[in-house]
Parts: C-alpha cells; sequence; structure tokens
C-alpha cells in the first residue's frame, strides 16, 4: 500500500484527531502536494463537522419501557413454549414405552412408581430451563428414591442395563430435542445447564417406563447401575456435546 492509498483510508479517522495531532499534521504537509489525499481530508473533516453538528432526539423514557416489555412478553413465551414441548415429550415417550410393553404387567407398587416418576419428570423437564441446577438435583434426587423404593438384593443384571441406558439415553435425546425445537427460530437458545436438566428429566421419564417394562426392575444393584446412572450419563452427555450460541448466554 503506497502513503496516498494509506492516507485516503485512514482520512476520517485523522479528521477525528486534535488539530495539533502530529498525525494530523503530518498528513496535511503530505496532501499540501497531493492534491488527492488534500480532497480526502477536506471531505473527512466536512463529516466530521456534521457528524459534530448532529443531536438525535433522544428516545423517550415510554418507547424504551415499551421496547422492553414487547422483549419480556418474547422471552415469556420462548420459556412457556421449551417448557410445554419438553414436559410433552417427557409424558408421551413414557407412555409409549410403556405401550409398547404392556404385556409384561406389573405389580401395584411398579404402576404407582412409574406414575409418580413419569409425573415429576414432566414437571422437572418443564422447569428444565428457568431452574436447571434445582431440576438436576431434583432428577437424581427422584431417581434414587425409586431405585430405593422398589430395589432388592439381586445381582446386577449388566446384560437387562445395557437397554436400559440405551432406552434412557433414547428418552433424554427426545426431551432435550424437544426444548430445542421449541426455541429454534427464536432469539435465545438452552444454555448448556438447562439443555443438561432437560436431558436428565428425559432419561427420567425413561426410568419411569422402565419400573414396568424393565425385566430387572425390581433389582436393586441393576437400578442404581443403569436407571440412575442412566441419569447421570444423559446429564454428563449432553452437557459435553452442547455449545450453545453466544447470543444465548442469558437463555
Amino acid at each position: 500500500m503506497t502513503i496516498c492509498e494509506q492516507l485516503r483510508a485512514e482520512a476520517p479517522g485523522l479528521a477525528a484527531l486534535p488539530p495539533d495531532d502530529p498525525e494530523r499534521r503530518l498528513a496535511w504537509e503530505h496532501a499540501r502536494s497531493c492534491e488527492g489525499c488534500a480532497r480526502a481530508l477536506r471531505e473527512a473533516e466536512r463529516l466530521q463537522a456534521v457528524l459534530g453538528a448532529w443531536s438525535p432526539e433522544p428516545i423517550s423514557s415510554a418507547t424504551l419501557s415499551r421496547a422492553a416489555a414487547a422483549i419480556a412478553v418474547e422471552l415469556s413465551t420462548e420459556r412457556r413454549r421449551r417448557s410445554i414441548f419438553s414436559a410433552a415429550a417427557a409424558g408421551a415417550f413414557a407412555a409409549a414405552l410403556v405401550a409398547l410393553a404392556r404385556h409384561r404387567g406389573g405389580s401395584a407398587l411398579d404402576w404407582t412408581t412409574a406414575s409418580l416418576l413419569a409425573a415429576l419428570a414432566m414437571v422437572l423437564a418443564a422447569l428444565s430451563g428457568r431452574r436447571p441446577w434445582l431440576v438436576l438435583g431434583g432428577v437424581l434426587g427422584v431417581a434414587l428414591a425409586g431405585a430405593l423404593v422398589e430395589g432388592r438384593p439381586g445381582p446386577l443384571e449388566a446384560g437387562a442395563g445395557v437397554e436400559c441406558l440405551l432406552w434412557e439415553l433414547v428418552a433424554a435425546t427426545v426431551v432435550a430435542l424437544a426444548g430445542w425445537l421449541a426455541l429454534r427460530g427464536g432469539t435465545t437458545a438452552p444454555p448448556r445447564s438447562a439443555l443438561a436438566a432437560a436431558a436428565a428429566a428425559g432419561a427420567l421419564a425413561g426410568d419411569a417406563a422402565l419400573q414396568v417394562t424393565c425385566e430387572a426392575h425390581a433389582v436393586g444393584p441393576h437400578l442404581l447401575a443403569f436407571h440412575v446412572g442412566g441419569v447421570l450419563l444423559a446429564a454428563g452427555i449432553a452437557s459435553l456435546v452442547w455449545r450453545p450460541r453466544s447470543r444465548a448466554a442469558a437463555a
């Protein structure tokens, strides 16, 4: 880049400098023998004069209040939509998994535990976007309680455990995806903690269905290792794979 090209590119910045600034004085010394640079500097100074004289009308407090209210309504709508989508996905997945394996029956305690876990999974999924850390703690506590209520001494049942883990991860994916789809095209995106909470709530919905469908659902070590472990694994995977957009920091 030649001296003239550099000076003309920097003319707006040079014109904004104080009159006694050394860089501005050097630019004008060069411009005395270069009409093109002199013209660029004069145009830049005229633009600075126009900008200096411009006094935009301040935005009224009423306008700012209306804008803030509109933003608040939009954010509230997105949060409500995310809650509805996540809760509906949790309930639908639990019901679908039970329907697919309805021939396995189950005791009254199995169905009571499954129904309670499914209801709590829906509530926690709805709250995952607003209280993610509370939801994560709640999901873990509920899953542990379910395992302690149903669990009896017995073998680990590793073979059945892999299948249980897969079902819980599928449920976690469905609920987390539902929460993401609810915000697609909106102004926010779920932060990592919210998506992890949604995934954990989804895994809990899968755990609810497994209380009826899992052949080892009454074995304590199996429940702790694979049903409760599936909740932790789902939350961990979601937190690792999700990379929220920078504009979603306040979601």
